[in-house]
């Protein structure tokens, strides 16, 4: 009897230190809707994210470096023998933080928010007051998406085309780990003030659609992890606790042992009497 009670005590302890730390859990967490009765979220993302795509064209912001290549005017060019040895982060123009760029002969431009083709007829349009048939290619050089949660290598992974593919992105990263939940794949994108975010259920064909899994630059794909993991950082955290009230336990049900035992009589075993 002694023994239920006390297991059933333990039991009933560590269940509130594990209950306890469930909903801290949700911390390790991260883009989990709001709970509003009035609207489903994840259906209106789905249709913002569809037409965001049917639009999307990328545009230049400012911390781009893009390349630009004059026709028959090397000189002017930033694609030069230079800028191919030269560090990824010192390529090409940096488009400042007020969205210009300073280049030779035209001097400041301001460029962001454009898109590559309009940003190179806006250049080529600059030089034409220069120098006769001007014609200028821009490309941006530092395009990415982010990978966080569960890869087995997160941060950035550097693409080179105004697109990129899901699948191709996370076997980039190292591919899921163990913890990954494959039914809850984000994707991040917009803007501060009004971003979208798309689950993708890799655990289904029907999701294997180019437009499911197509990302553009700066979009951020966040793995969430599965219930296991969940309910193993519960148990990791409840485990000092759990160790202390085993030992407490152990320790009363020791002591409550010895005051109930006598101790035997060593002359019994000797033949001596004392």
């Amino acid at each position: 009897m002694k023994y239920k009670y006390l297991a059933a005590i333990s039991l009933l302890v560590t269940s509130i230190f594990i209950g306890g730390c469930g909903s801290k859990n949700n911390e390790y967490v991260l883009f989990e809707n709001e709970k509003n009765k009035n609207l489903n979220p994840e259906l209106a993302t789905q249709r913002i994210a569809s037409s965001y795509e049917d639009a999307y064209e990328h545009k230049l912001m400012p911390n781009n470096r893009v390349s630009i290549l004059v026709f028959n005017h090397p000189e002017l060019s930033t694609r030069d023998v230079r800028s191919m040895v030269a560090p990824a982060d010192e390529r090409g123009a940096l488009i400042i933080k007020d969205g210009t760029i300073n280049i030779p002969l035209v001097g400041v431009v301001r460029i962001s928010g454009l898109t590559e083709r309009e940003a190179s007829d806006l250049l080529s349009r600059e030089y034409s007051r220069y120098i006769k048939n001007a014609h200028v290619t821009l490309e941006v050089l530092n395009k990415r998406v982010y990978v966080m949660g569960e890869v087995v290598t997160p941060g950035r992974v550097n693409i080179i085309e105004n697109s990129s593919n899901l699948l191709e992105i996370i076997s980039s990263s190292g591919g899921l780990t163990d913890f990954a939940a494959r039914n809850e794949v984000k994707i991040i994108r917009g803007t501060e003030s009004n971003p979208i975010v798309k689950t993708v259920d890799l655990t289904k064909i029907s999701s294997l659609g180019t437009g499911s899994l197509t990302l553009y630059p700066n979009d951020v794909v966040y793995v969430k992890p599965n219930r296991l993991k969940q309910r193993n950082l519960a148990i990791a955290e409840a485990m000092p606790a759990i160790n202390i009230v085993q030992a407490v336990l152990g320790a009363l049900f020791t002591g409550k042992q010895l005051t109930n035992t006598q101790i035997f009589n060593v002359g019994e075993f000797t033949g001596y009497q004392f």
